[in-house]
């Protein structure tokens, strides 16, 4: 039987990992090609995609019998669109193709952290939201079923979002923006305040947010979410 050394089973291991790692991690920010800006953006620790689970649809009545947050069931029918009232809303076109139910995943980016600005802008998106330096901020991409037109939209779904980290109180939303976008889907960014300062000790920040009838839950994990041994949020 043929003997490999313990070099030689660790001179392999290294070259599966490095060819594992992805080309941006080893390049600084400013170097990183189109091909790897849109790498960072289909897997990397700062972008996720979240499977939402479909809370039941009540009618006018309950809505405004129970209130517009009702016990978390999310918001009152004037939030929704026509679409997600008649039970449609799965089939309009998204910025990577087609959304075939209203449960498919959801893309969901830290989107304040400096490498996704610039992997956006190297990857030639043209509709990034636009961001205030003093807040981290969570965007959610290809929302069906909100009604962008309903004025409270924005301060109903700051009630029911949170960032949740074990041992600190919980972090809430100061500000949510809801982007229409031209194919009738919505981006929601939620704002938290930078002076609720977030460290790499902790070790996993949960959000989670209600979007018209859809629920959802994100994990970041900050100690991954660093370039060059700094903390990028």
């Amino acid at each position: 039987m043929r003997r490999i050394s313990l070099p030689s089973i660790l001179a392999s291991a290294g070259i599966l990992l490095l060819a594992a790692d992805p080309g941006w991690r080893s390049k600084p920010t400013d170097k990183w090609s189109e091909a790897d800006a849109k790498q960072f953006l289909a897997s990397s620790p700062w972008v996720g995609k979240a499977t939402p689970a479909l809370l039941p649809n009540r009618s006018e009545f309950s809505h405004r019998d129970g209130g517009v947050m009702g016990a978390g069931q999310g918001l009152g029918i004037d939030g929704l669109s026509a679409g997600s009232l008649l039970g449609l809303g799965g089939s309009q076109p998204t910025r990577h193709g087609r959304r075939p139910s209203m449960t498919e995943p959801l893309e969901i980016r830290w989107e304040s952290a400096s490498p996704v600005r610039t992997a956006e802008t190297k990857a030639r998106e043209q509709d990034s939201p636009e961001i205030d330096s003093e807040l981290y901020a969570i965007a959610i991409y290809d929302v069906p079923g909100l009604n962008p037109n309903q004025k409270t939209l924005p301060r109903d779904l700051q009630k029911d979002a949170f960032l949740k980290s074990e041992g600190r109180k919980d972090r809430r939303p100061t500000r949510v923006d809801v982007l229409p976008q031209d194919n009738g889907l919505a981006t929601v960014v939620y704002m938290f305040p930078r002076a609720d300062a977030i460290t790499v000790a902790e070790r996993r920040l949960t959000f989670t947010a209600i979007l018209g009838r859809l629920s959802l839950a994100q994990y970041f994990y900050p100690d991954q979410m660093q370039i060059a041994g700094k903390l990028q949020l």
